[in-house]
């Protein structure tokens, strides 16, 4: 039998989940959430120094696994030689983002409070961190290319910025819509190709390019 309170807890994250859900961050009420616990809010704070430790204890764990799987994979991608960076980069990115749609949808409450809920929390700019390691990537990837010789156009990094973050926030849109996963994998794959297509356009890489690989 699990400790008293073990339990407890468990029940105070779960109405403070219902609370956050139902009035985002900014708008819950550790009072509030103390009555649909059916405790006191001392009993409350006596656990959870505030809403804001509740937030994170609600979605530290699966934030932290999207966000390290993504950055390993840019690291893991960085370390490749610029040939199979250049021969890959559609490809590598796609398996990438397969597998970061699992791990959304295996923690889909978590990221629904992150993308819809976060506001005022210490989460409401998680995504805005992503496009920011993406950004620095994608300018490192053009600078290794053009530094062993492939020889592609070169972008600035304020408009990197806002490729990514209109591609990060296509992305998180499934989330904020509720799509089932496998409408949301079909969804985010003609997001995906239609970035593809832009930045082939925009790296110079000649009409056949993907045809090629």
């Amino acid at each position: 039998m699990r400790r008293k309170n073990e339990l407890a807890v468990d029940k105070i994250l779960e109405c403070a989940k219902a609370e956050f859900m139902e009035k985002g961050f900014e708008g819950a009420s550790m009072r509030t959430i103390a009555e649909r616990a059916g405790y006191t809010t001392g009993m409350v704070y006596g656990r959870f120094a505030d809403k804001s430790q509740l937030f994170k204890e609600l979605v530290e764990e699966a934030a932290d696994k999207l966000f390290v799987y993504f950055s390993a994979s840019e690291d893991d991608f960085a370390q490749l030689s610029p040939q199979r960076q250049y021969n890959e980069m559609h490809t590598y990115v796609d398996a990438k983002v397969d597998e970061m749609i699992d791990i959304i949808y295996d923690n889909f409450d978590a990221f629904k409070l992150i993308v819809c809920k976060s506001a005022g929390s210490g989460y409401e700019y998680y995504i805005d961190k992503m496009i920011d390691v993406e950004t620095a990537n994608t300018v490192r990837f053009i600078e290794a290319l053009n530094n062993a010789g492939i020889k592609i156009n070169e972008v600035r990094a304020d408009l990197s910025h806002m490729l990514s973050s209109a591609m990060f926030n296509g992305i998180f849109e499934v989330v904020a819509h509720d799509l089932p996963r496998e409408e949301a994998r079909g969804y985010i794959k003609q997001v995906e190709e239609f970035f593809n297509a832009g930045w082939d356009k925009l790296l110079g890489l000649p009409s056949d390019w993907q045809k090629s690989k």
